[in-house]
């Protein structure tokens, strides 16, 4: 558990620091940007297989995939949703906009809580109902300050919390799946690149295209990091890590990316903390509450 800890810690500060990989590419338009990432993160996952040999493993996953119409389903619509995600956040750095994307990450956990009890039909405890309560409070209070929909800052969590969701039905391992995911969306980015793109590669500067290039291996690492880490930790301590994600991506929007934070936003931002806490109390009772009853 110690080193599922450990790699979990890693994933999540990787996530967090990635708003500054991402800044280096703020000069190129963020449809290319996204679309360049997609096609670097399904070489670099086909590169992963064949280097670890792991090719059998991709395949027989795959021939899985193929005999399941539920799962190919289910594979698609991830597949876009996770591509909206990456694209509304590279948007974000690229636009000035990191606060709000911290914001989202934030506001994902209790998101997929709602998604639970909406569909799975879950039963809320208390202290979810209070979380969720202070972080839709939150949410009206920066709309009424902001004047609009913090658009970002809520299509980040509703796309990756319903990603998260809809993969809960899915039997692949991360690595095949996050091939599978750039698979299905590169048709449609080579065809953006080729016909719709404003830019050539020839108009990019040299570390632009290393930089676009290394977006694949960028994009990997954590999710590997994470993957490993799930096999070594439960799915709940691992959880409690997540919150390190938004947390350096603040500190980052705030003291290096000098993003405006004005006193009246931390109104919305406290409302927000204060369910992440009351949330994390919550859970960490009820790891400890069969404990006690053992006991």
């Amino acid at each position: 558990m110690k080193k599922g800890l450990m790699l979990a810690f890693a994933s999540y500060i990787a996530w967090g620091f990635l708003s500054l990989f991402w800044k280096l590419l703020g000069g190129v338009n963020s449809y290319e940007v996204f679309s360049y990432r997609i096609l670097s993160t399904l070489l670099t996952m086909l590169l992963y297989f064949i280097i670890t040999g792991k090719t059998g493993k991709l395949k027989r996953e795959l021939i899985g995939l193929s005999k399941s119409k539920t799962e190919r389903r289910s594979m698609v619509l991830a597949s876009f949703l996770i591509s909206i995600n990456w694209l509304v956040y590279i948007y974000a750095i690229a636009h000035g906009e990191a606060t709000a994307a911290s914001l989202g990450y934030y506001i994902n956990p209790l998101f997929s809580v709602v998604l639970a009890v909406v569909f799975l039909k879950e039963k809320l405890e208390n202290f979810t109902k209070i979380s969720i309560i202070l972080a839709s409070l939150g949410v009206i209070i920066l709309t009424v300050q902001g004047g609009h929909l913090p658009i970002i800052s809520l299509l980040l969590p509703l796309s990756f919390g319903t990603y998260g969701f809809i993969k809960k039905n899915v039997s692949l391992s991360s690595d095949v799946a996050m091939f599978v995911e750039s698979l299905v969306v590169s048709p449609l980015v080579l065809i953006f690149i080729v016909f719709f793109a404003k830019h050539r590669p020839s108009d990019y500067t040299l570390s632009q295209i290393i930089f676009l290039i290394l977006s694949g291996i960028i994009t990997a690492i954590p999710l590997l990091l994470f993957a490993e880490a799930l096999k070594r930790a439960p799915l709940n301590v691992v959880g409690f890590v997540q919150y390190l994600n938004p947390t350096i991506q603040l500190l980052i929007a705030i003291f290096i990316f000098h993003e405006a934070f004005e006193m009246k936003n931390l109104y919305g931002f406290v409302a927000i903390w204060l369910a992440i806490l009351v949330f994390i109390i919550g859970q960490v009772l009820l790891i400890k509450k069969p404990k006690n009853m053992v006991k």
